[in-house]
């Protein structure tokens, strides 16, 4: 968010140059400043809402937004109107002009439409201290010091609408191998393993709900969507890299504010992150299995704590069919 806060605080302070400077000439009028407000808050409108969704009131925000800038656009010519009759009020003995009661009603309603725009139908709950605690929780279950260097884990993608991502870890990955086993095809091979939900998933289900979370199906708008889900929403890192090169998606997150953490806490790390790592590393693969419809795997994590930085080299396995 600190790209908008900025924009919005230059917005603002630009408006409040411009009236300083009108005082200090002398030319102050009222209509001025009711131009001005609106037109800072619809710019206000715009900027918080956020760019890698689409939210379930997107047309009505349209509208409103149209209805808005009408509004505007007639509040600066009002100014010119004169001589029109005016109200008379009997009961408190008042005498309006027509013109003065037009420029009310088209300022009040012009500052209704935006508070709608930018607060009602742009309401989102937001990600919770709680639930993000909750969600980094680093699992002790496993120890990933005894697993071959090579293995990895499959992001699987939902079979059907409305099903999950699932992450699926090869029996050959942990000795002794897991009792309840299961097969499954991966590039075209039966392999037997078990599967589990990602750490990540419980943070993809909670940017759904709160943010209304539309997941993109190209590959280049859902680098876009990842680098804005890390940097705006979750803020788990200042910038993003998210690029594809030399056959591998590359995700980098500059100054990663988990570093601490994931150093800490495993001794095992990196190597972990390729089997179970923490749910930010999770939500990442969940997000372009799901997005792309494909399975991927996270094959290397390099790290430097120095600049608190680290970056994630994910495969995508294209679909082929069973060998038996």
């Amino acid at each position: 968010m600190k790209k908008r806060f900025l924009a919005v605080s230059g917005l603002l302070g630009w408006l409040l140059l411009v009236i300083v400077l009108m005082i200090i000439s002398g030319n102050v009028n009222s209509e001025i400043y009711f131009v001005l407000g609106l037109l800072g808050l619809m710019v206000v409108a715009i900027l918080i809402t956020p760019i890698y969704s689409k939210p379930r009131y997107a047309k009505k925000l349209l509208l409103v937004r149209f209805f808005g800038a009408f509004l505007f656009i007639a509040l600066f010519f009002e100014q010119f109107i004169t001589g029109l009759p005016g109200i008379s009020i009997p009961l408190i003995g008042s005498y309006i002009p027509l013109e003065q009661v037009l420029i009310i009603a088209t300022s009040l309603l012009g500052v209704v439409s935006v508070f709608i725009g930018a607060i009602v139908l742009n309401n989102s709950q937001g990600i919770s201290s709680e639930m993000m605690q909750k969600a980094l929780a680093v699992s002790d279950e496993h120890d990933c010091r005894r697993m071959r260097e090579d293995a990895v884990s499959y992001y699987i993608p939902p079979e059907k609408e409305g099903s999950s991502v699932m992450q699926f870890v090869p029996e050959s990955v942990e000795k002794p191998a897991p009792s309840k086993a299961v097969v499954t095809c991966i590039n075209g091979e039966q392999v037997r393993g078990q599967f589990m939900v990602p750490s990540g998933y419980p943070l993809l289900q909670m940017l759904r709900k709160s943010y209304d979370l539309r997941l993109p199906v190209k590959e280049e708008a859902l680098l876009v969507a990842i680098k804005e889900i890390c940097e705006d929403v979750i803020e788990i890192a200042d910038t993003v890299d998210a690029v594809r090169k030399e056959g591998f998606i590359l995700i980098e997150l500059h100054n990663f504010r988990l570093m601490s953490i994931c150093t800490d806490i495993k001794d095992d790390f990196p190597t972990c992150c390729k089997i179970y790592p923490c749910p930010i590393c999770s939500l990442i693969a969940c997000i372009l299995a799901e997005g792309l419809g494909i399975t991927c795997t996270i094959e290397h994590v390099r790290s430097d704590p120095r600049v608190h930085s680290i970056t994630l080299y994910l495969s995508l396995i294209p679909l082929r069919e069973p060998v038996f």
